[in-house]
């Protein structure tokens, strides 16, 4: 009978699956000719969003009014929980999105119009920056640039921002942050805008506190960038504000290039060429890839504990990485614009099986490719080599012990039978994993009970027996053992390898040994138990003489009849 252990459950892996990004990507081939870095890339990334992508030879993306904006906003920046509210940007409250003229909540240039934009000019009503806002807030905010240092700079995580720890009266969602929204938002408006379109001026973003058609500051913008990376929520805001059918009154037609590939920002903005690498296990090769391999191991219908796998990066510049999966797994931390901030750091990967609901042998590959466009060295930035992460999932039949290699036997009998005080005899019994296979979980034999003097375990217990059975040793020492029949049970008892949902099972062996009976004493002439040379002594010394000492056959004389009754019995033991 089997045994089936304990059964532990494992909680849920959340997923952030390519299925549910993919609906707001870009079409095919919309940054095909993005190919360049630093000021060349800036040029094609400026030619492809300041365009109408619906309209061929568009020369301005769709402009809406400003009137529009207060229809547009409510569709771009709804709460996900309730479509007839709207999510303030910087609060993270949630307002009804009714337009009430600016008084529950207004249109916010979160690059603000004092910093060089024309009033009349796309980039006012340029709806990648535009977001709803609380109007005290929004006056808060003023015309400050971007950056963490005191009330100089207006920092868009509200646990850190003056005007919401006390000095002002909003109001904020813990855990809101919108750094890395503002930093994409930022860089977008500085690529767009470079004074070619009509009523604008050449946006520019600087290190430091900006002045002029300056904003700021650029390398905390950078940093958070890569520290707050895109999430599904921005991805969404992106594609309404882009696409013609999802939002056919108020789309623009053009997208935020460093939303969808985050791994243009270092290759525009960024301060020196890209030295990380990212790679699993041990070092990396000279090229930056690196390997490693996840096995789950598991009887059918038992859930498989999830293991972990960790991605490294070294170098000091921050990068980007892609991290795609096939075969039935789940593997919460992949997906794309994936993001390592400045300097040496670790992020976690957990898989699991999607299901172990099968049998069989699955296999999949997690590939963890660096985005970046720029590269210091080989294996670095752009040259850093993809590192592949192998996943097999094999859903197994428990094992099945067997004292036959064909046929399922789980109880044998061995009979032997043995001289008397002539040592210790051993037998090997072969214990099969009875039709093993690849989806047949490897068998341990835990233990061997049973067998008390004269008979012993010798050897046995042993783990993975797969295709070739293991061989178990028993011992019987007929020294300790009397005439007659003796016989012993051993119960070998085996289990799954160590898996969730491992069995435990056993065979028996009945060993039976018979001592034959001591032979005659036909041949001790000295009467010691032993036929040998001294039984000889005995005889010829008593050569000639009748019934007595030496007459061993018991002819009435000591005679050749003796000695060859002596030769006869030789090395007898006699009891």
């Amino acid at each position: 009978m089997r045994i089936m252990n304990s059964l532990v459950t494992v909680p849920a892996v959340l997923v952030f699956t390519a299925a549910a990004l993919a609906q707001y990507d870009p079409p095919p081939g919309y940054y095909s000719t993005a190919t360049g870095t630093g000021a060349t890339l800036r040029a094609q990334l400026r030619a492809i969003i300041g365009r109408n992508y619906w309209v061929p030879g568009s020369v301005s993306h769709q402009v809406r009014s400003y009137d529009n904006a207060r229809l547009a906003l409510p569709i771009l920046s709804r709460d996900p929980n309730d479509p007839s509210r709207v999510i303030n940007i910087y609060s993270g409250v949630s307002t009804p999105a009714v337009w009430d003229a600016g008084i529950t909540w207004n249109r916010e240039h979160t690059w603000p119009d004092s910093r060089g934009l024309g009033g009349n000019g796309p980039d006012y009503t340029d709806l990648h920056q535009l977001r709803p806002c609380n109007p005290s807030v929004n006056s808060s905010r003023n015309n400050d640039p971007f950056g963490v240092g005191g009330g100089a700079y207006w920092d868009p995580q509200p646990s850190t921002n003056s005007y919401f720890n006390g000095v002002g009266n909003g109001v904020y969602v813990p855990g809101t942050n919108d750094r890395g929204e503002m930093a994409r938002a930022m860089m977008y408006m500085d690529v767009r805008y470079d004074g070619t379109d009509p009523q604008t001026t050449d946006l520019v973003l600087v290190n430091g506190f900006p002045s002029g058609n300056q904003m700021g500051d650029l390398a905390q913008l950078l940093a958070w960038h890569y520290e707050d990376p895109v999430n599904n929520t921005e991805r969404e805001r992106n594609f309404l504000v882009f696409d013609n059918v999802a939002n056919p009154l108020y789309y623009q037609g053009n997208r935020n290039p460093f939303v969808d590939r985050p791994e243009f920002v270092w290759a525009i903005f960024g301060t020196s060429p890209n030295n990380s690498t990212l790679y699993v296990g041990g070092a990396p090769a000279p090229d930056g890839s690196s390997s490693a391999s996840v096995i789950f191991r598991v009887i059918q219908g038992f859930p498989a504990s999830s293991q972990i796998i960790t991605l490294n990066k070294s170098g000091t510049t921050p990068t980007t990485f892609n991290a795609t999966f096939t075969g039935p797994f789940s593997v919460a931390g992949a997906g794309a614009g994936r993001a390592f901030p400045y300097n040496p750091g670790s992020t976690n990967f957990t898989i699991a099986p999607l299901s172990t609901a099968t049998i069989g042998n699955f296999f999949g590959i997690l590939t963890i490719d660096n985005t970046d466009l720029t590269s210091a060295a080989p294996g670095s930035g752009s040259a850093d080599a993809d590192d592949l992460v192998t996943l097999y999932s094999d859903v197994l039949t428990p094992s099945n012990p067997s004292l036959n290699s064909g046929t399922d036997v789980n109880l044998g009998t061995v009979s032997s039978t043995f001289a008397p005080n002539t040592g210790t005899h051993t037998i090997a019994v072969a214990v099969h994993n009875l039709a093993f296979s690849t989806t047949t979980a490897l068998m341990d034999i835990d233990s061997i009970a049973g067998g008390a003097t004269p008979f012993s375990v010798v050897s046995g217990a042993t783990t993975g027996v797969g295709a070739a059975p293991a061989l178990v040793t028993f011992a019987f020492d007929t020294n300790a053992a009397s005439p007659g029949l003796h016989s012993a049970t051993f119960i070998i008892d085996t289990s799954d390898e160590d898996i969730p949902g491992e069995t435990q099972d056993a065979v028996a062996v009945i060993w039976d040994v018979t001592i034959a009976a001591p032979p005659a004493c036909e041949g001790d002439a000295n009467g010691d138990l032993l036929i040998d040379f001294a039984d000889i002594t005995t005889v010829l010394a008593n050569w000639g003489h009748g019934a007595g000492p030496g007459d061993v056959n018991t002819s009435g004389q000591v005679d050749f009849g003796d000695i060859t009754t002596v030769l006869a019995h030789w090395g007898d033991h006699c009891r």
